[in-house]
Formats: structure tokens, C-alpha cells, sequence
């Protein structure tokens, strides 16, 4: 089998040529909107962008991490940090400023007791300080521990310290005095919480189990995680403990002076997959998502029983509080946000910080406040903000140079959102940059309005909206649902990559199936207006795996097959030529073609040499005078129906043995191979007097030994190269 590709041509106008088959670039998915840019935005559970609440920033702390965040019954807000050892407060009149420094790097922990007095957890190589007067610490606890990562407080103000990297849980009581209180056999106890009973919860790594233990300290583990880690534990008012499990870069480590937020993982961006009209909408609940987990929610019931309400593979997961309607809010590094998932299990990307990761969130009488890392600040979440709520979507590729159609948009609610600006632009990078247009627009109200931007691979629209929310929850009457931007490519040629002429007497048949149009088919009885519904419709009925034709042996036949493909994915359909050595004209055998192989009845073509030539056209998909055609021409092959002629010479007997000699002689191709039997028994290989069979004719010398006396009957078999075979006889006689 030979894989012939010599020459490829296409057939093209002067002047750009677009296609008809309009494509759509439809955002309609939450990970579809996800992909692009938030400011001021959220983007809701069902799929769709609306006003976010506002991000106050209330404090700069011009550290890089922090780590812990409390709030006292004032209204006071404490803020730890890494990695100088500061301790920041945020006042009810949301002034913020430096509180208290301590000695060691980084604070990792803080807590409150029942008298508002604040403890604080440092590391490496800690202590647990408490604050009795002001910004003043005094060494209330000094372990031996290298690491403090996690405190908590009872109603007799006996303070509970979660360390590593030996997984010990110590109990202090309010003078001081230590014990141990649970070795876990863990490496580390990350997380220390209050169930609603007031028993005490704890998260561990690197086996990522939960903790409860009575009230006489007896521990039981109410779930082993999948993950690594359990970074942080909430309740709810109806006994519900809500985990937050990570994996895949850990929040903390032995070998490291501080956690996750020292070395975060950078999040990755969701891809936009490109849709169509006539796909099959679903909304979906968030619950798990495929693929590897790098950090999962799960909820336990009373009963103890784990249901997991949020998971993701894009970014980690550092805190997570229960609101009093019931909404869990989870902090994330993935672009530093906010989601909120409801009882449903809905997710909404509640709010974008300019930062990298959210690393805490504390709600205290209606104030919801989040701190981030990289850098260390910290937001009031619906408090006043002056920055415009814009959606910028990703950089769209619609895979070559596109004019563009109309922009449609789909609101939520009742009727188009008053105020939204919705605007354009084009270019032909990747990103966008001074080379692409300016922005196009603002289009007009009413959901759909033409595209000025100006021909180019690549487009983006974005999304302005009137005002900023001052509420923690989004405004989730008002926004968009869905935008589909409609675009034609410019037409490219077909594709031939290769054309494979197959050995002689190889022919194709049809792969069994359900014969075409068994059913009701999208293109009427006859299927004749098929190839004029949208392509998603036609794929339809496309079997799902595609199955390659059957090869069987047929005498004579000589079967041809191709590579194509179209760069606008065009309906292509083939014509397949064939042109004899010494002639000019081609000889088309066959047109219109929507297969890419097909098998000639060499029997009805006169034996010689023969080149083929396989067109590909897509006029199927564009008007009369806008096609484009590509030819693919193979080398030589050969048809040969004339069979071998065999001439043997009378045998020369010596004895009991014979000597005969014979040719063999081929029109149009070389012999094979030859074969002697004698009085119908085996048959046996001979070889040319040259030792090679690689010509037209050959010459044969045949030594016959120890034959008996009387008459034989020698039969010769000769197969040319392209399986013809022919068979000549002669008798000897041996006295």
C-alpha cells in the first residue's frame, strides 16, 4: 500500500470570501461566563451575570498574607497577618489600622473569649498570646510545638490549641495550665470549630479527617475526606457542620515557615466552549464537578450523613461561613472569589476582589467582611463603592478571519434591564491589546442589535451596568442571562491531506448498519434538503464512533481513499478522476462523492499504467461562484487485466531426473511468483534463473529428481504483482 500526496492545488477568488454557514459563540453556563473578567459582577447558579454587592476596602494591611480574622461584640474587627508578626483592627466605624506586633513571623490564629479578650496563635516555633489590656500580649501559652495553627474557646474560656506537626490538641485553662487534650496521630489539626451542641470539631491534614469529640473528650471521626486537608469547619443554627477540604497544594506544610497563602496556587481559567443555536440548553446544579477534585464542601447532617454541595477543580478553597438564610459562603483562590451556594445547591460567583485568593470571611450583624492574600486587605462586602460593575467576556477565536453578525443578549427577568450597556470590540491577536479596535457601542436596548466591530479572528464584548449594589446578596432580578455573538468565516479551501491507492484486488464495502433514512429522517423522505439544515441538526443522526470501511478481495478491483477536512467545517463532497500514462484527458469516474474512499472495477479499464486525481469542493456550504476546490493527484498504479502468459519448453530427461526450463510473461505489471506441482501433489516456490521476480518476463529452470518411471503430468502456476494467474501444463516421461 503506497500513501500517495504529490501535488495539492485550490481554487480561490482575488477578494475575500465569506462563508454562509453562520457559527455561533453563545455564553449561557456558569463556567461559560466564569471564563471572563468580574468587576462589580456576579454570576448566578443557573447561568447568568447580575449587579454584585459592592467591595468597600476598609483596610490595607500592605502585608502579603492574611491568615485569621475575628470580630469582638463591639463590632471590632481583628485582622492576622504573615509575615511580620502584625496584628491589624478594623473599628465598627470601619477605620483600620496596625493593633499589635509579635515577635515571631507570622500570626496564624486568633480567638476571643466570653470577657472579649483576644488570643493569638504565632509561628514558627510559637506561642499563644492573649490581650488583657489592649494591644498589649502576654505569653499565655508556650508549647513545644513547631506550629499553632488553629484555636477556639469554650464557655469556661479554657482555650483549645490545634497544632503541628505532631496533630496534638492541647487544652489551656484561663490560668494557664496545660494538657494534652486529643493526640490525633495526624501531622497537623488545621481547623478548630463549635458545634452547635458546643462540642468540639476539628480538621485535620494530611489524612483530611473531622473530628468530634463529647463532652467527656471521647473523639469520633464523622468523615475521612477524599482530600488532603480539612482547611475550615462552620454550623449552621440547625446542627449542620459545613467542611471545606482541599487537595493538591496544601495550606501548610512542615517544611515551611507558613501556609497555602505563602505559596498559593495560581488558579487556571475555565474555557468558553463554542455553542450553537440549536444545542440542547441544560441547567444544572453544582454539587460535584468532573474531573480531579482540588477542593470539595461537604455538609453533615445530624445523622451524620455527607452529602458533598460544592466542589471544584479550579482553585482552592480557604474559609467558608453559613449565612442566616441558610446560603454557605466559600472563599476561594480562584481570582479571588466569593461564592455563595444556596440550599439548592445553586453556586453564585457572589463578588471579584482584586486580589489573588480570599483567604478569610467573617459575618458579624449584617457585616460581611473578606480578607484577602496577595495582598493582605481587608472588603466590606456590600458597603459603598464607586467603581463601575463592567463583565468583560473572554477573548473569543473564531478560528480564522470572521465578519460579524449581531450581538444577542438575554435578560433576566421580565423584559430588557434598563441601563445596561452592552459594546464590542476586534482584533487579530490573542489578547487584546492597542492593535485591536476600540470599543463599538454602546448597542442600542432591545436584545439584539448588529456588530460593528470590523472583520478579525478574535472578539470580546462587555457588559456595563447603570450602578453598583449595596446589598450582600446580588441583584438577582436584574442582568443578563445568555449572549450569542453570530459570525461568518471567510471561506478557506478544502483540505486534501493525503490519498492512499490500495493494493490490487482490495475493494471497499459498505460497513453494516441501518440503512439511511430507516427513520424519520430531519431531511425529509428522501433526505434532499439535508445538507440545508444548521449542522447541529445534520449531526444528529452521525454515528457517534466512526467506523472505517470494510476491505474485501475482489479480482480486478483497485480501491483509492483520502484525508480531507475543511478549516470552516464545511459539508465537502468528492469527485475521483482518473487519467491512463500518455493521455491528457482525465476520465471522471465519479462526482459528488460524500465519502472518502472508493473502489474502481478495474476489469472494465484497459490494463495499463494509471494516475488518479480526487477533488474536494464545498459548494455544498456556499453560494454558486464562492466555492473552493482542492485536487490531490496520486502516482502510477496499475490496472492489469490480461493474464500471464506461460510458455515451457520440452523437458530434457537425464535418467530419472528432468530439466525443464519456461517464461513467464506479464503485459502491464511484473511477475509475483511461480509454482510447480507434480501429478497434482504440493505446490512448491521456484525461483527466476536471476534469483529475483522483478520484471515483466522472467526465465525458469526447473530440476525434477528421482522421478519414477512412466508418464507425469507438470503443472506450472504463475501470480503477477497485480494477483492474475495463470497456468501452463506439460507432460514427462521417465523410462
Amino acid at each position: 500500500m503506497k500513501r500517495l500526496t504529490l501535488l495539492c492545488f485550490f481554487v480561490w477568488t482575488s477578494h475575500a470570501v465569506f462563508a454562509t454557514q453562520p457559527n455561533h459563540w453563545t455564553v449561557s453556563t456558569p463556567d461559560e461566563f466564569l471564563a471572563g473578567d468580574l468587576k462589580g459582577v456576579s454570576i448566578t447558579g443557573e447561568g447568568g451575570i447580575v449587579l454584585a454587592p459592592a467591595l468597600e476596602q476598609v483596610l490595607d494591611t500592605r502585608e502579603a498574607f492574611i491568615h485569621s480574622v475575628v470580630a469582638d461584640q463591639a463590632g471590632n474587627v481583628y485582622v492576622a497577618t504573615g509575615n511580620q508578626g502584625r496584628i491589624f483592627r478594623v473599628g465598627a466605624n470601619g477605620q483600620g489600622a496596625e493593633w499589635a506586633k509579635l515577635a515571631e513571623a507570622g500570626v496564624h490564629a486568633l480567638a476571643l473569649d466570653s470577657g472579649n479578650r483576644l488570643y493569638a496563635a504565632s509561628s514558627p516555633d510559637g506561642k499563644v498570646y492573649r490581650f488583657d489590656n489592649g494591644p498589649n500580649p502576654q505569653v499565655f501559652f508556650d508549647p513545644a510545638e513547631k506550629y499553632i495553627w488553629s484555636l477556639a474557646v469554650d464557655n469556661q474560656n479554657n482555650v483549645f490549641v490545634g497544632t503541628g506537626p505532631k496533630g496534638i490538641i492541647y487544652k489551656v485553662d484561663p490560668q494557664g495550665k496545660s494538657e494534652v487534650f486529643y493526640d490525633s496521630k495526624e501531622t497537623h489539626i488545621v481547623t478548630l470549630e463549635w458545634a452547635a451542641d458546643r462540642t468540639l470539631l476539628a480538621g485535620t491534614a494530611p489524612g483530611g479527617l473531622i473530628f468530634r469529640f463529647s463532652a467527656d473528650g471521647k473523639p469520633f471521626v464523622l468523615h475521612d475526606s477524599t482530600l488532603s486537608e480539612i482547611k475550615a469547619i462552620a454550623t449552621d443554627r440547625y446542627g449542620n457542620i459545613y467542611a471545606a477540604a482541599l487537595s493538591g497544594a496544601p495550606s501548610i506544610s512542615s517544611s515551611s515557615t507558613s501556609d497555602a497563602a505563602d505559596s498559593p496556587a495560581k488558579p487556571k481559567t475555565l474555557s468558553v466552549n463554542q455553542s450553537k443555536e440549536t444545542e440542547d440548553e441544560t441547567v444544572e446544579t453544582g454539587g460535584e464537578s468532573k474531573g480531579p477534585k482540588k477542593t470539595e464542601i461537604y455538609r453533615i447532617d445530624k445523622n451524620n450523613r455527607v452529602e458533598i454541595i460544592y466542589s471544584s477543580n479550579d482553585g482552592l478553597t480557604y474559609d467558608v461561613v453559613v449565612r442566616p438564610d441558610g446560603n454557605v459562603l466559600v472563599a476561594t483562590s480562584n481570582k479571588g472569589r466569593i461564592v455563595s451556594i444556596d440550599p439548592r445547591r445553586f453556586p453564585t460567583y457572589l463578588a471579584q476582589t482584586t486580589e489573588e485568593q480570599v483567604t478569610q470571611l467573617i459575618e458579624r450583624s449584617g457585616r460581611l467582611y473578606a480578607a484577602t492574600s496577595n495582598l493582605g486587605k481587608v472588603f466590606l462586602v456590600g458597603g459603598k463603592s464607586s467603581a463601575a460593575a463592567t463583565y468583560e467576556s473572554k477573548v473569543f477565536d473564531a478560528g480564522m478571519t470572521a465578519s460579524w453578525g449581531s450581538i444577542r443578549w438575554q435578560s433576566k427577568g421580565s423584559g430588557q434591564v434598563p441601563g445596561i450597556r452592552i459594546f464590542t470590540r476586534s482584533g487579530n491577536t490573542s489578547n487584546a491589546d492597542q492593535t485591536w479596535t476600540s470599543w463599538d457601542g454602546p448597542y442600542p436596548d432591545g436584545g439584539s442589535a448588529p456588530i460593528k466591530s470590523a472583520p478579525a479572528r478574535f472578539i470580546q464584548w462587555k457588559v456595563e451596568f447603570p450602578e453598583k449594589s449595596g446589598a450582600i446578596s446580588p441583584g438577582q432580578s436584574e442582568g443578563i442571562d445568555m449572549v450569542t455573538v453570530s459570525y461568518l468565516q471567510q471561506n478557506l479551501a478544502p483540505q486534501l491531506s493525503s490519498l492512499t491507492v490500495h493494493s490490487a484486488g482490495v475493494a471497499f464495502a459498505e460497513f453494516p448498519g441501518a440503512a439511511a433514512g430507516g427513520g424519520v429522517s430531519p431531511g425529509g423522505p428522501d433526505r434532499s434538503h439535508l445538507v440545508s439544515l444548521p449542522r447541529a441538526v445534520r449531526e444528529i443522526e452521525k454515528t457517534p464512533v466512526s467506523a472505517p470501511a470494510r476491505k474485501i478481495y475482489y479480482p480486478g478491483a483497485r480501491s483509492l481513499s483520502w484525508t480531507a477536512s475543511d478549516p470552516n467545517q464545511d459539508d465537502l463532497v468528492y469527485a475521483l478522476s482518473i487519467r491512463r500514462q500518455g493521455e491528457q484527458k482525465w476520465v471522471v469516474l465519479k462526482e459528488d462523492l460524500t465519502e472518502t474512499h472508493h473502489t474502481i472495477d478495474g476489469a472494465s479499464l484497459p490494463s495499463g499504467v494509471y494516475f488518479a486525481k480526487v477533488t474536494a469542493s464545498d459548494r455544498l456550504s456556499n453560494p454558486t461562484g464562492q466555492a473552493l476546490e482542492t485536487e490531490l493527484f496520486s502516482k502510477a498504479f496499475v490496472i492489469a487485466n490480461d493474464l500471464p502468459l506461460v510458455e515451457i519448453s520440452p523437458a530434457q530427461i537425464q535418467g530419472r531426473a528432468a530439466n525443464l526450463q519456461f517464461s513467464c510473461k506479464s503485459n502491464a505489471s511484473t511477475i509475483h511468483q511461480a509454482e510447480y506441482s507434480v501429478d497434482g501433489r504440493e505446490w512448491n516456490i521456484v525461483f527466476p534463473s536471476d534469483g529475483i521476480a522483478d520484471t515483466e518476463t522472467e526465465q525458469y529452470t526447473l530440476k525434477l529428481d528421482n522421478l519414477s518411471a512412466g508418464e507425469h503430468q507438470v503443472w506450472i502456476r504463475v501470480v503477477d504483482s497485480v494477483g492474475n494467474i495463470s497456468t501452463g501444463k506439460t507432460n514427462v516421461s521417465v523410462q
